[in-house]
Order: C-alpha cells, then sequence, then structure tokens
C-alpha cells in the first residue's frame, strides 16, 4: 500500500509561515507516445500522450486543473510543484525541504493551494513561484486533501487528527473535529447545495459539513465493510463519486443512499477520479497500473489503458483543453504526465 507507506515515512516538522521567492526548472515535452487500450473501446480507441517530469524520484501525485490555462500538480518526495501547459511543457517549482506536498487546489483568489504533511501546514503558491505557508498550530493533523469551497476559502482534511479546516484568502485557519471516531479522512469536494463532502477512511464513511451554520450532517456508512474511501469527485450531474481503495470499487451518493459497482480487475487499488468531456468516469488503478473507465449512465466498465510496467498512477484530473490527464509515480522508471486525448 503505497500511499500509506508513503504517509508512514513522512518526516513532521514544524514551518514559519513566511514568504520566499522561488526559481523554476523546466523542461519541454518528451516524446509523445499512444498506449494501446484493450479491448478497443466504441467510437475509436483515444490515444494517450505521456511526458518526462524533469526530475528524477519526483513522485508526482495530484494534479488539477489551474491558473494560466495550465495543470499543476504535487511532487511528494522532492517538494515540488509541477505546472504542465496544454502542449506538455512542463516547469517545476521547488517549496521548503521535508514538507511532503500532497493535496492541490486552484484557489478562488487566482493562486494554488496545497497540503504540506510534513510540515503540518497549508501552503499558497501564486502562479509565478511566490510561496506563503501557514502552520496548522495544533496536535499531529497530517494534512491531505484540499479544495476551493463555496465560501470563497479553502478547504481540507487532517488525516491524522480527524479534522477538517478552513483557510481564508490570507491564511487564517480554522479547525472543525469530525464526529464519527478515528475518521482518517483523506479527499474533500465541494458538493451539491454547497456543501462539502468527504471521504472517512478509517470511518468507512462519507462525511458531510455545511460551510454556512458550520455544521456537520448525519454521515453515510458505506455498504461494503472496511473499503477505504478515498478519492471523491462533485459531478455535472449532480452526484458524489467516491473509489473505494480496498474493495475495489467505485460508488455513488444518490438521494441518501450508496450505490457500489466492482471493479473487474481485484487489487485494482483505484485511488482519484475524475470526469471526462466525453461524459465518462476515469480513475487510477494505482496498485494495478491502469486507468480505468465508468459509464455512469449504463453503470459499466470500459476498457482500461494498460501503463507500462513499474507504473503507479495516482492523480487524475480533468484539463482546460477537455482532455483527462494523469500522474505516474515509479520507484524504478522516470515519473510521467499523462494526457488521454477525448478531442
Amino acid at each position: 500500500m503505497v500511499r500509506l507507506l508513503a504517509a508512514a515515512i513522512v518526516s513532521l516538522v514544524c514551518a514559519c509561515g513566511c514568504s520566499q521567492a522561488n526559481v523554476p526548472t523546466a523542461q519541454g515535452p518528451s516524446q509523445t507516445s499512444a498506449l494501446a487500450l484493450r479491448p478497443p473501446v466504441a467510437g475509436g480507441q483515444p490515444k494517450v500522450n505521456f511526458f518526462n517530469t524533469p526530475t528524477q524520484g519526483a513522485w508526482p501525485d495530484y494534479i488539477v486543473a489551474g491558473p494560466q490555462g495550465a495543470l499543476w500538480f504535487s511532487e511528494f518526495y522532492l517538494d515540488k510543484i509541477g505546472k504542465i501547459t496544454t502542449g506538455g511543457q512542463i516547469t517545476e517549482f521547488r517549496l521548503p525541504d521535508n514538507n511532503d506536498i500532497e493535496g492541490i487546489a486552484a484557489g478562488p483568489d487566482g493562486n494554488i493551494w496545497f497540503t504540506e504533511p510534513g510540515a503540518n501546514q497549508i501552503g499558497r503558491m501564486t502562479p509565478s513561484g511566490q510561496v506563503t505557508a501557514f502552520p496548522i498550530n495544533s496536535g499531529n493533523p497530517s494534512p491531505r486533501g484540499i479544495t476551493a469551497g463555496p465560501d470563497g476559502n479553502l478547504w481540507y482534511v487532517e488525516y491524522y487528527d480527524g479534522y477538517i479546516g478552513r483557510v481564508t484568502p490570507s491564511g487564517k485557519i480554522t479547525r472543525f473535529q469530525i464526529p464519527d471516531y478515528q475518521s482518517s479522512p483523506w479527499d474533500i469536494t465541494t458538493g451539491p447545495g454547497g456543501d462539502l463532502w468527504f471521504t472517512e477512511s478509517g470511518a468507512n464513511r462519507i462525511g458531510r459539513f455545511d460551510p454556512r451554520t458550520l455544521q456537520f450532517k448525519p454521515s453515510l456508512t458505506i455498504p461494503t465493510g472496511s473499503s477505504t474511501p478515498w478519492g471523491i469527485l462533485f459531478t455535472r450531474d449532480k452526484h458524489i463519486w467516491f473509489t473505494e481503495r480496498t474493495a475495489d470499487q467505485l460508488a455513488v451518493v444518490g438521494r441518501g443512499k450508496i450505490s457500489e459497482f466492482p471493479i473487474r480487475q481485484a487489487g485494482s487499488y483505484p485511488e482519484k477520479i475524475a470526469a471526462g468531456s466525453d461524459g465518462e468516469l476515469w480513475f487510477t488503478e494505482m496498485q494495478a497500473g491502469n486507468i480505468g473507465r465508468f459509464d455512469p449512465r449504463s453503470g459499466k466498465f470500459g476498457s482500461v489503458i494498460s501503463l507500462p510496467s513499474g507504473s503507479i498512477p495516482i492523480g487524475i484530473a480533468s484539463g482546460p483543453d477537455k482532455n483527462v490527464w494523469f500522474l505516474i509515480a515509479s520507484y524504478t522508471t522516470q515519473s510521467q504526465v499523462g494526457q488521454i486525448v477525448l478531442h
């Protein structure tokens, strides 16, 4: 379980909330390649391009569409934020050491926001690379997922302490303790009606919080026990979808109930999920080394994209070019950013 292993080896140190200039490094597109799908999908198989990250050992994990019409991603082991244009040009911005960059979100202020479990703080970076850190001055939070809320603030989850937190654009942090015991929240998203929804990987529940009343709503218990809910997504059809890591399932919340869809391949370890412009859901199979696809209209899984041996796909997001972008970490080969060409 690579992500849990990564979390276990995090060096937890405190850091000051100070700004500092950042000098980026850049690299042009690597050779573009097409990876075969198996079997071919209806309407033809999409081409897949991939681009090498500039630095070895990056371990890119989470990715989001952000400012300047680009995608931005966290590099866990290198303490860097990467930026990739839709043409494949990659730029890296170095952050302070031992921060273990994790969740990432585009803020309403036009900046990139991210969590730093190694330093127990929230980071903010301008598109030009100016970084400011905001420490979480309590307990052992280990912040993970982060999202832009409906109230103009950023919201994140604390994996170890079991809180969700609110960060104003100026960096003021307020924390709210999750009622469920040992919730171990991992990811968070803004859902229907402006509520915040989050995965409780330890409690096997989906949590819900109203940012207007600052009150938690009743959480939903997942039908499959010990499923380890992980990535979570609000889709255009007003549904909440999430992955179940150890149960090898996708699941959806509709009318207050959870429906689950088993992935055909056991041991796939689904991580993150994204909505494609083709109306399908695309997700990373971290342990199987695949990119999976699911049609929410038919309730059926499509063919998978089989990645090269040693690939560990983690983050995935819909890009400004209406294509799907994903990240490949690896212990043995060069880390990469992938693009599934839908348009």
